[in-house]
């Protein structure tokens, strides 16, 4: 299996000509075109091409060499939406076929629903295919949010399914840790493997005063743990009167009262915009994420861009981006009392606090840059459009 883990490639200038012609599928919602733009822009500077996603507006805006094309929901029915959306970038492949365009690299974000529809769409231009894993999904605790065991078992069928009909079809995958598709999906040696993180927007989280609180943003609610921190938390809560925890997340507050928890120190948010996330992380002192399972974490690199100290869960890539005792600290899952004893370090240690964030702070600046995380996409799509001239020669 060609594979290349070792020092990221060095950030390339823009190019005078695209590298390629890319064909984005992300499915959706998206709810606001700021969430697709900037990664249209950051692209540009070495690609041509369009990105097809769909939500709750319409757009066809040309942003740089990226067509950023958004297809509005016209049902609340999920599946409803993602055909209506299937037909027209098929529509747009139809059209594209007819250019003969040389060079396309079709990508999908994920290797389910928008991996079928990806692989659909570079069959008919001949085209490359690059598939992202973002997800631990041959890890049960990925469902942990899944009550019934039999369903749990159904999904985890289910994914296998489709992401081993999709990986093995695909000229390239993208990973963001070694092991991530271990009891999932083996795939061909011929295919073509990179390992780097997801694109995150550090630019936009910010250092501030801390403030004696610990934030939590996530969802959903048992595979992000926050069962655990809870319980934690409130165990140290009587020593701490004057911290408090943050929690935030789609469905949170609800998910809290069905614990039966309800406690003066804690505040438990919706999911809140970016700019309102970033105003919490900035004035937290400790940013945690306990989760179950976790391919990666981005919101470990916000809190790191932020200049925070974190605690998080040695599962799955979080090591990747929390190395423990330098940058934050790395608990194991479902364990309360090594939990409750990494925030009650964190707690007592302000210097502790200060030294983790500022390590954390120059490491995302240093290894998960939006430059970085282009110099190391480019690097996968030149070597994908080699190995498949290679393969038709």
């Amino acid at each position: 299996m060609p594979e290349r883990n070792s020092h990221a490639p060095d950030p390339e200038p823009a190019a005078t000509a695209p590298l390629a012609y890319l064909f984005m599928i992300r499915v959706g919602p998206t709810y606001s075109m700021g969430d697709l733009a900037p990664e249209c822009e950051l692209l540009s500077r070495r690609f041509a091409g369009e990105f097809w996603s769909y939500g709750s507006y319409e757009a066809d805006r040309q942003i740089g060499r990226i067509r950023l094309r958004v297809v509005k929901d016209a049902s609340n029915v999920g599946i409803l939406n993602f055909f209506s959306f299937a037909r027209r970038v098929m529509r747009r492949a139809r059209e594209l076929q007819a250019t003969h365009m040389q060079r396309i690299v079709v990508t999908s974000y994920d290797p389910f629903k928008g991996g079928l529809l990806a692989l659909r769409v570079a069959r008919r231009l001949h085209a490359a295919f690059v598939c992202e894993v973002n997800g631990v999904y041959g890890d049960r605790d990925n469902f942990a949010h899944v009550k019934a065991a039999l369903w749990r078992t159904i999904r985890l069928l289910q994914m296998r399914l489709v992401g081993d009909y999709v990986l093995r079809r695909a000229d390239a995958v993208r990973l963001l840790f070694v092991d991530q598709l271990a009891n999932f999906v083996a795939l061909p040696d011929a295919t073509l493997v990179r390992h780097f993180f997801a694109l995150t927007y550090t630019d936009r989280f910010y250092s501030a005063p801390e403030e004696k609180i610990i934030v939590a943003a996530g969802f959903p609610f048992m595979r992000k743990g926050v069962d655990v921190l809870v319980e934690a938390f409130v165990r140290l809560a009587p020593r701490y009167r004057d911290w408090k925890l943050v929690l935030i997340g789609h469905l949170i507050p609800t998910e809290l009262r069905a614990l039966g928890v309800e406690h003066a120190q804690i505040l438990a948010l919706p999911g809140v915009p970016q700019e309102e996330l970033a105003k919490w992380v900035s004035r937290c002192a400790i940013l945690a994420l306990v989760s179950r399972s976790e391919a990666m974490g981005r919101v470990l690199l916000e809190g790191a861009a932020a200049g925070k100290c974190r605690i998080a869960t040695r599962v799955d890539g979080i090591p990747t981006v929390v190395e423990h005792g330098v940058d934050g600290v790395l608990v194991e899952k479902n364990n309360v009392e090594e939990l409750c004893a990494g925030l009650a370090r964190l707690m007592d240690d302000e210097d502790l606090r200060r030294r983790f964030g500022v390590a954390g702070q120059l490491r995302v600046a240093r290894d998960f840059s939006p430059e970085r995380y282009l110099a190391h996409f480019s690097e996968l799509v030149a070597a994908t459009l080699e190995a498949k001239d290679h393969a038709i020669q």
